[in-house]
């Protein structure tokens, strides 16, 4: 029997991760962290691309689209990846800094609507910061660190690599939501 470990979403539902991968994304942060802040930004804008190319082809009306009751629309994904690269940019450069309590990774709250157009362009705004933040790491102080629900304590590095991990989760709900809403479409 595997436990599993749940926590609070950004909507207040309840997200369960299995210890197996919960285990696995930890050893993968713990790795990443260790490299230098050049390869984390390969990571990072490695996720803004599969980002970006996730998007291709999506119209207005396939972003609003909400697959299901309580589920997130294409649009509403790129609110939250909008406030939580914002936020991780600001977590990574004060852990960095050594202030623990600075900073937070949910950041800012989710923005207010916008045009698919002007959320993608937030959107590449925000991951500009998060480069910024991580570009500068090389110097960073690795022993402070900041509480993520289902990872621990991780510190600035592991915290950019997990926005790469955070960023590939939000590319696959938005391939699945194209591929609902194609459905949908076509019935």
């Amino acid at each position: 029997m595997s436990s599993e470990h749940t926590m609070k979403d950004s909507r207040g539902g309840e997200v369960s991760l299995p210890e197996e991968q919960r285990q696995q994304v930890i050893s993968y942060l713990k790795h990443q962290g260790s490299k230098p802040a050049s390869d984390l930004l390969v990571l990072i804008q490695r996720g803004a691309k599969m980002l970006d190319d996730a998007l291709a082809g999506v119209t207005e009306e396939q972003a609003r689209i909400s697959p299901a009751e309580g589920e997130w629309s294409i649009s509403e994904v790129l609110r939250h990846v909008e406030a939580s690269a914002l936020g991780c940019a600001q977590l990574v450069r004060a852990l960095a800094r050594g202030e623990k309590g600075a900073g937070g990774f949910d950041g800012p709250s989710m923005s207010e609507g916008g045009s698919l157009r002007e959320l993608r362009g937030r959107v590449a705004a925000a991951y500009e910061e998060i480069e910024r933040a991580v570009a500068a790491l090389d110097a960073a102080d690795l022993e402070t660190t900041a509480n993520h629900p289902f990872f621990g304590e991780i510190n600035c590095k592991e915290w950019a690599a997990f926005m790469y991990v955070h960023t590939r989760d939000h590319v696959t709900q938005i391939e699945a939501t194209k591929q609902q809403a194609q459905t949908l479409r076509s019935q």
